[in-house]
């Protein structure tokens, strides 16, 4: 019996050291307390990057593609591309009422409002500021011109006629668009066909060297048939005939001085 308490005895004590070198080993190993640990610490990494769990995909359905998703947007049917607020709704920037994709002037001022369909305003011109019609293009208003009558066989200027040239002279002046065909008239014979010329000539010398006319406004238009060939007509146009206004003596050697 005693034996048998000896044996339970040293069972005991050899028991008790096996757990206190347990307890001590322990003890160096442990960790430390976690009353410093966020408890949700392993939440948060889950969630920022889950390694033990499975996160489904977030679905969150925009119809018409404007960033703003079904159940915030105030305007579901917005047009592909076209700019929208926070609100899915189509922008105005100048608040027309014409959305910015359809309006053809992005920033129209209130004053020049209501506008358009096409976003497009009509701004009323200031008082001080409307514009003034061009002026209209000038005409030739010249009317009739007295012609100039010739001595028979003469082509020198009398003073009757050169005082009605030097009149025709000051309309011209006044009216610059204005050019004037000088129309000598002649027979068939080569003699009178270089008198009608030398006559024409002298009163485009006249006009032009005398009274200062520009010789392109005077038209050379010698050798009509049907007239009085010691009469020279006069006539104004203010339209751009393209007719040359030197025209070479058609016989020179017959020309006369007189």
């Amino acid at each position: 019996m005693k034996i048998k308490n000896i044996l339970s005895a040293l069972f005991l004590g050899i028991f008790l050291l096996a757990g206190l070198d347990t307890f001590a080993q322990k003890k160096t190993k442990s960790v430390e307390p976690l009353y410093w640990k966020n408890p949700l610490e392993f939440v948060y990494s889950e969630l920022n990057s889950p390694k033990r769990m499975k996160m489904p995909k977030v679905v969150l359905d925009d119809a018409d593609g404007d960033g703003v998703t079904d159940q915030f947007d105030r305007e579901p049917n917005t047009p592909a591309g076209a700019p929208v607020n926070s609100n899915g709704v189509s922008k105005d920037t100048d608040g027309d009422g014409v959305p910015d994709f359809k309006d053809k002037q992005l920033v129209t001022p209130s004053e020049c409002q209501p506008v358009d369909v096409n976003g497009v305003g009509k701004c009323p011109e200031p008082p001080c500021c409307k514009l003034i019609p061009p002026p209209a293009p000038p005409t030739c208003n010249m009317g009739n011109i007295p012609s100039v009558s010739f001595a028979k066989g003469s082509a020198k200027l009398s003073k009757d006629a050169e005082s009605i040239l030097a009149s025709t002279a000051d309309r011209l002046k006044n009216n610059p668009v204005c050019k004037v065909f000088i129309t000598g008239y002649a027979e068939a014979s080569k003699a009178s066909q270089q008198l009608s010329w030398d006559r024409v000539n002298a009163i485009i010398t006249y006009l032009s060297e005398q009274q200062g006319i520009a010789a392109d406004r005077l038209i050379n238009k010698y050798g009509q048939t049907e007239g009085d060939a010691n009469v020279i007509d006069l006539s104004a146009t203010g339209e751009n005939t393209g007719e040359p206004n030197t025209v070479p003596a058609p016989h020179p050697n017959l020309s006369t001085k007189k």
